[in-house]
C-alpha cells in the first residue's frame, strides 16, 4: 500500500506526504515547497515517522516529529503530522 496525502498549509508551503506501508510505516517521502532548517533534516523528519505501526495516532507521530532538531519554515510538525495520519486514514 502507498498512500499519500498533502496539503496546502494556509500562509505556508505545501507539505505532501508519500508512504510505503505494510503493517509498519516502511518508508516515507515528504516533499513540498518548504523548507528545512537544516536543511538535512527532512531525512531525519521521513526515519522518525518510519517504522510505526499503521495504526500510529498523531500524538505519537508528533513526539517523533518533535526530537528532530530542526526548524520547518512554512509548516509546523503538527502540519506533518496530520498530512501524516491523512495519508493512513486513506
Amino acid at each position: 500500500m502507498s498512500p499519500r496525502a498533502s496539503r496546502k498549509i494556509p500562509d505556508g508551503k505545501l507539505v505532501r506526504v508519500d508512504l510505503d506501508v505494510s503493517d509498519r510505516i516502511d518508508r516515507a517521502t515528504i516533499t513540498g515547497d518548504f523548507f528545512v532548517e537544516p536543511p538535512s533534516a527532512r531525512a531525519a523528519f521521513e526515519t522518525a515517522i518510519e517504522g510505526h505501526p499503521r495504526t500510529v495516532d498523531r500524538d505519537r507521530l508528533l513526539d517523533a516529529l518533535a526530537a528532530v532538531e530542526a526548524t520547518p519554515i512554512g509548516f509546523s510538525i503538527d502540519d506533518l503530522a496530520d498530512v501524516t495520519r491523512e495519508a493512513l486514514d486513506g
